[in-house]
């Protein structure tokens, strides 16, 4: 199917954007409530902290001037009885001082302890509603890829950055372990070996990489992949950084060659296969039906954990930022600016309206109040 604007003018990001805005404001009116009570309670924590040291320390400047007090006075009583009364009182001050210090602090602990419990349960609250909507419904974000396989397990990390916003999932895939032949029916490498009945010399041969397992994928600006043998003995490390013309092929036997920095060797590398099977592999990676499970682990933004430090309504302004420059085209390719339209065109040519009223984004958001005006700012419907 294809989206277009109302005016029928392609829309430049090819998904369900009213289906994603929708799910948008479900989640910030789930989550803004919760951090707003999460700051609440950082916050009291804090204030009974600092309550305690003020306390604690005002009992101990008591406890000091009482008993220089009481020494002073007794200066004026020099008399052994009364020496008696002044160590003896000085004695029951200081256990008193103490002991009302001490249930200070347990009092503090255990506030301390069942809010930073309610907090963490916040957070994770915050995080598993995260979870879906940062996987598929923010866009043209950069992404980072590492994979690697272990007995039994292909598992790894896919980093995704925008405008300062960075999350992390951890993924598990679903086949282990992964040949490059399911990518490619037949590829080979040029590499040296020995040759002749007599008079062994080195001349060039082919070896056949369809067998090779997986064992590393890293997917950025560039591309790395590591591949060996099910031996482990023989391993190939690809590097490809942008046209897969300038990649780079390390071959480890006994001893390293690099390839494609040998003259003889480089006009034997099929690079057309080479990128068939790095397309392969990238489509492969990226297809949701090959993710056995997926888990948020990290929100960060300008590299601080945004959720513990109470930073995910500016990681929301963020992602709103983003909405808003599509609901800004939207409106401009539009008939209308009390809705925002959109058309999906499905395989037999028929057209669907899609649309969510500007006033129903209006009130949702501001029943949030002062950060609900501000996302209406910034969703450019002022």
């Amino acid at each position: 199917m294809t989206f277009v604007f109302q005016n029928s003018k392609e829309m430049p990001v090819q998904k369900n954007f009213i289906d994603d805005l929708n799910n948008f404001l479900d989640l910030i009116e789930k989550i803004l409530p919760i951090e707003n009570k999460a700051i609440e309670l950082n916050s009291q924590i804090k204030k009974e902290e600092e309550r305690f040291e003020k306390e604690s320390s005002a009992m101990t400047k008591f406890s000091k001037e009482l008993k220089d007090s009481l020494e002073n006075l007794s200066k004026n009583y020099p008399l052994e009885p009364v020496e008696k009364c002044k160590v003896k009182v000085n004695e029951t001050s200081a256990a008193c001082i103490e002991k009302q210090k001490e249930q200070m602090k347990i009092a503090l602990d255990d506030l301390t302890r069942r809010s930073k419990d309610e907090v963490g349960q916040m957070a994770e609250q915050i995080r598993t509603e995260l979870e879906p909507f940062l996987w598929s419904r923010v866009y043209n974000v950069n992404k980072t890829q590492l994979i690697t396989a272990s007995t039994g397990k292909m598992r790894g990390s896919i980093t995704m950055d925008i405008n300062g916003l960075s999350y992390n999932y951890d993924i598990t895939y679903n086949e282990v372990p992964l040949q490059a032949k399911k990518f490619i029916d037949e590829i080979s490498i040029p590499i040296w070996s020995k040759g002749g009945l007599i008079h062994k010399e080195d001349r060039i041969k082919k070896l056949d990489m369809s067998e090779y397992i997986i064992k590393r994928i890293y997917n950025d600006d560039d591309f790395q992949l590591d591949l060996e043998n099910k031996k482990g003995t023989k391993k190939v490390n690809i590097k490809v950084p942008g046209e897969i013309k300038h990649a780079s092929i390390m071959y480890i036997d006994e001893a390293a060659t690099d390839i494609t920095s040998n003259e003889d060797l480089l006009p034997q590398v099929d690079f057309y296969k080479l990128g068939e099977l790095i397309r392969g592999i990238k489509e492969y990676v990226d297809n949701e039906a090959n993710i056995v499970s997926k888990t948020l682990t990290s929100v960060e933004i300008d590299e601080m954990d945004a959720i513990a430090s109470n930073e995910i309504f500016d990681s929301i302004k963020i992602i709103t930022s983003q909405y808003g420059e599509i609901v800004s085209e939207i409106l401009n390719n539009g008939f209308t600016k009390e809705e925002i339209v959109i058309k999906e065109i499905i395989k037999d040519g028929t057209r669907n309206e899609i649309f969510i009223s500007v006033d129903e984004i209006s009130n949702r958001l501001s029943a949030l109040g002062g950060d609900g005006l501000e996302l209406i700012d910034l969703l450019n419907l002022q």
